[in-house]
């Protein structure tokens, strides 16, 4: 049960970011668009939320994808 404990632990997460009034609009419903798309895995969820956020506030990717072919 420990799978169960992490969603727990995730969806609280989930939720604080939800009802932070600090939340920007745009990233409340693209959460909840996610939350939405796969029902019952909030960690996929947030894990494909997280992946559409990235690079979105510089404007361009960050991390090791980002750098190109080695």
């Amino acid at each position: 049960m420990q799978e169960e404990g992490l969603r727990r632990q995730i969806m609280g997460v989930i939720t604080h970011v939800l009802i932070d009034e600090a939340t920007d609009t745009n990233i409340r419903m693209a959460l909840l668009r996610h939350l939405g798309e796969n029902p019952g895995s909030p960690e996929q969820a947030l894990l494909a939320h997280l992946r559409g956020c990235r690079g979105q506030g510089t404007g361009r990717a960050e991390g090791p994808a980002a750098a190109g072919p080695s």
